[in-house]
């Protein structure tokens, strides 16, 4: 085996001989070609690399500049949907102070106690659709789905109230009939 390995190297250096022998260029020259090659594939690779940081800063800036349109979208939709629920709170709330008007004195107590619990409602769930605006738009949605479900209540509390003024007034009536009546 050392013999084959000998054989080998043996053969090796023979031919490096031979090729330096057999090269058409002095070693000057060779040297000189091989450091331009080298200078120009470090060229290149610089000119990749530039190339490279380019096309990433641009679609860093493409990111971001998508980034801050989400945002813009997202709080503009938010605000809207909040003035939205606003609006629809104050038309609930004015429709039901304007049906608690028309109901006879003895709920007035009851009214202005709804009215108050309306009012506090609807201000807290204003507070909280202007503190959420700048989140998310579910935030927003489901502020404005509070204020739909407060307003219903409220409906049902003032349709509960005015049944039992009207049961009131009517047994009032009846009352005050059977007096006349005898």
């Amino acid at each position: 085996m050392a013999n084959k390995f000998g054989m080998f190297l043996i053969g090796g250096v023979v031919g490096a001989v031979a090729a330096l022998l057999a090269a058409p260029r002095p070693g000057a020259e060779t040297r000189a070609m091989v450091a331009d090659k080298a200078n120009d594939i470090l060229g290149d690779a610089q000119q990749w690399g530039g190339q490279a940081a380019a096309g990433a800063q641009h679609i860093y800036q493409e990111a971001a500049a998508k980034g801050v349109e989400v945002v813009n979208n997202v709080t503009a939709r938010g605000q809207e949907i909040a003035s939205e629920a606003a609006a629809r709170g104050a038309d609930v709330a004015a429709s039901i102070q304007e049906a608690a008007s028309t109901i006879s004195p003895t709920i007035n107590e009851k009214g202005d106690e709804l009215r108050e619990k309306i009012e506090a409602a609807r201000q807290r769930i204003a507070d909280q659709v202007a503190k959420n605006a700048g989140e998310d738009a579910d935030a927003v949605a489901d502020a404005a789905e509070d204020v739909k479900d407060a307003a219903a209540d409220a409906g049902e509390a003032v349709k509960t109230a005015a049944h039992e003024a009207k049961e009131t007034v009517q047994e009032a009536v009846e009352a005050d009939d059977k007096k006349d009546a005898e």
